[in-house]
């Protein structure tokens, strides 16, 4: 496939390509919507379009096939559009190396507890190495209600995302799914078989162990002795202790040291009306140290 896009990219004139041109490209194609990929760079729908003319003109190729209500990638835009990705990242990532060390000072982070602990930490030695003149000071909450007062320009929270005052991305998905120690793995044969064991469920969270049984094994009795704790932390260290079935994201879990000790008895999951979000207040432009964290989160979740 990469050598496809090179023997197509190699027949395209690409003298005196303007960034803006590839940017928005990048944006439209991953969107396939010029309205959204305006709206995300705060760009008029005409000018998006006026860019996408300018840069097929320039390459002598046809980059979209626009429909009535809908936009789709060419043979060429699509190989086109994983070198143009390739490029920028390439072109983020030098910039980076070369500028690093301009970003200095302290960065002040509220974290949900259970994200800081189970995909933020494993993956912060990444980030040190790339800004060694940042500090963090990380202050933990479990729900929103709880964070402490402090200056933190960005938070990652738990919750439904919809905080009008703030800009919200999601950062894991929504799907939940069973998850214990292989002890009690062994114990289950099917998705009725859960209810032999005691379920953990989390308390203030807006889906859990009823909506799964609902799901996957309707008409049977809930009978099961379950634990109810107030954050997936407590859940998944009661799991590793052979206590019960917690239910858990799986990029949680994959990304953190409970993949050695937990596993998912079923592939069966449900979606939770809630998640993680990176938050930040509307038109507040983010500080140099603030801009680092969230450039370089988002590309640890690509």
């Amino acid at each position: 496939m990469l050598h496809r896009q090179a023997d197509i990219c190699a027949a395209m004139p690409l003298q005196n390509l303007q960034l803006n041109w590839l940017k928005t490209f990048e944006a439209v194609g991953r969107h396939l919507s010029f309205s959204q990929a305006a709206h995300e760079l705060n760009m008029s729908q005409s000018a998006v379009s006026q860019q996408i003319k300018l840069l097929e003109n320039k390459l002598g190729r046809q980059l979209f096939e626009r429909q009535t209500r809908s936009i789709q990638l060419t043979v060429a835009g699509r190989a086109y559009l994983g070198v143009v990705r390739e490029g920028l990242r390439h072109m983020d990532q030098g910039l980076n190396s070369i500028f690093n060390s301009e970003a200095q000072g302290t960065l002040e982070l509220s974290v949900n507890n259970t994200f800081a602990q189970f995909w933020l930490a494993p993956r912060l030695e990444r980030f040190t190495k790339l800004y060694p003149r940042i500090s963090v000071r990380i202050f933990g909450m479990n729900w929103e209600a709880e964070a402490p007062p402090s200056s933190a320009e960005l938070e990652i929270r738990y919750g439904s995302g919809n905080w009008p005052s703030f800009q919200a991305k999601c950062l894991l998905s929504k799907e939940i799914r069973p998850y214990c120690s292989a002890t009690l793995a062994n114990h289950l044969r099917d998705t009725e078989n859960v209810l032999d064991l005691p379920l953990i469920d989390v308390l203030g969270t807006p889906n859990g162990w009823s909506d799964w049984l609902s799901q996957y094994s309707p008409g049977v009795a809930d009978g099961s002795h379950q634990f109810y704790v107030d954050s997936y932390t407590i859940a998944a260290s009661m799991a590793i202790e052979n206590v019960g079935v917690c239910l858990l994201n799986d990029e949680l879990v994959q990304g953190s040291y409970l993949h050695k000790f937990l596993i998912s008895p079923f592939r069966e999951s449900i979606e939770c009306q809630a998640s993680y979000f990176l938050i930040k207040l509307h038109d507040r432009p983010l500080s140099g140290v603030a801009q680092a964290f969230h450039d370089w989160l988002l590309e640890e979740l690509d």
